[in-house]
């Protein structure tokens, strides 16, 4: 009855959560050590060579089951001793300890794949939101093929799926709100490098106003992130002036565009394609202009015969395409094509080589 009355509280314990681990853990100590004092205390009276390091060995052997054989209680009291802690208390409260162990465990994978968990990264890619498989996987693809981008984690923020439907290496799904700081902070945004926020839903006439509070929301949890939003409309661009997002990219718009050019002058697309890829042929760039008075003119035409081609300067929100009579102002970004990324440093050693 008494061990009966011992499973049934030891189970009650093991239901409550929040207690049952530190109330099994120190049952399961008290079990190793007072069974090692009982056999220290009154084997030791027979057999003085008995040490205190032999005492918790010959507990923990006996309490894990094993029992190498090389001790074992001889007198009354030992014997008694390890009935009580061993028997009735160690093996009940070291069955139900590691019982709830493999239970967290497999409670955090589950939380894990249903994105009920909390990311465990840094230094990582946010994607908001979950359009469709094919989208999210195409965008992944494209990130790991970046250089400098693909041995980053990804973090996919979404309320739209329950669980990812792809498994893929450090990609990691948190399910939640994207208006909801609870959310980002189990996505250790405060602690990512950069944040893509797609549209939800491309049929849907208010995906801008939501993707636009997605990024107040990314804005407020780590101002310093660089923040590439995703916006269906030309017109809906002024729901982002006031949420500091760094990158628009109106690909409805610009999608159009290249079709009507297309019918036009047939094999611009497939040059936007493979350039703006980076799993194809030469990549579009840009980077940071440091020096100011570099005549852009004649850098382009220096790096022209070294496999890189200047194809626009962006100063602010301006984007300039004619370089003639065009020198540099410290904040410029350079966008140039070439097989690799070079920093600005490397792009004038690259001209002077």
């Amino acid at each position: 009855m008494l061990l009966l009355r011992l499973v049934r509280i030891a189970r009650q314990v093991r239901d409550r959560r929040s207690v049952g681990f530190v109330a099994i853990a120190l049952l399961l100590t008290l079990a190793i050590v007072g069974n090692a004092v009982c056999f220290y205390v009154f084997d030791r009276a027979v057999n003085p060579e008995i040490s205190w390091g032999d005492a918790f060995w010959y507990s923990a052997v006996s309490i894990t089951t094993i029992g190498y054989g090389d001790f074992s209680a001889t007198t009354l009291g030992a014997r008694l001793g390890t009935f009580v802690f061993i028997v009735i208390v160690g093996l009940t409260s070291f069955s139900l300890f590691f019982g709830m162990v493999l239970d967290a465990v497999a409670l955090a994978i589950s939380n894990a794949q249903k994105g009920l968990g909390r990311a465990m990264v840094k230094d990582h890619i946010l994607i908001v939101h979950f359009p469709s498989e094919q989208r999210v996987m195409q965008l992944i693809d494209e990130i790991r093929s970046d250089p400098e981008q693909g041995a980053c984690e990804i973090v996919i923020v979404t309320d739209a799926i329950d669980e990812l439907p792809f498994k893929l290496k450090d990609v990691i799904f948190v399910r939640g709100s994207s208006h909801d700081i609870e959310t980002y902070s189990r996505a250790r945004a405060q602690a990512c490098r950069m944040a893509v926020v797609l549209s939800p839903d491309y049929g849907n006439r208010d995906s801008d106003a939501i993707v636009a509070a997605a990024v107040s929301v990314i804005d407020r949890v780590h101002p310093e992130i660089y923040i590439v939003a995703e916006c269906l409309d030309e017109k809906h661009r002024p729901l982002f002036d006031s949420c500091n997002c760094d990158a628009i990219v109106l690909g409805m718009t610009i999608a159009g565009n290249l079709m009507i050019q297309e019918v036009h002058d047939p094999g611009i697309a497939q040059l936007i394609e493979v350039m703006s890829s980076n799993r194809r042929g030469t990549t579009l760039f840009s980077i940071e202009v440091h020096d100011a008075g570099v005549n852009y003119l004649e850098l382009a035409r220096a790096l022209l015969g070294r496999s890189v081609h200047v194809m626009a300067i962006n100063r602010g929100l301006e984007t300039k395409t004619i370089l003639d009579g065009l020198t540099s102002i410290v904040g410029d970004r350079i966008v140039y094509s070439a097989i690799e990324r070079l920093d600005w440093r490397g792009l004038q050693g690259r001209a002077k080589a």
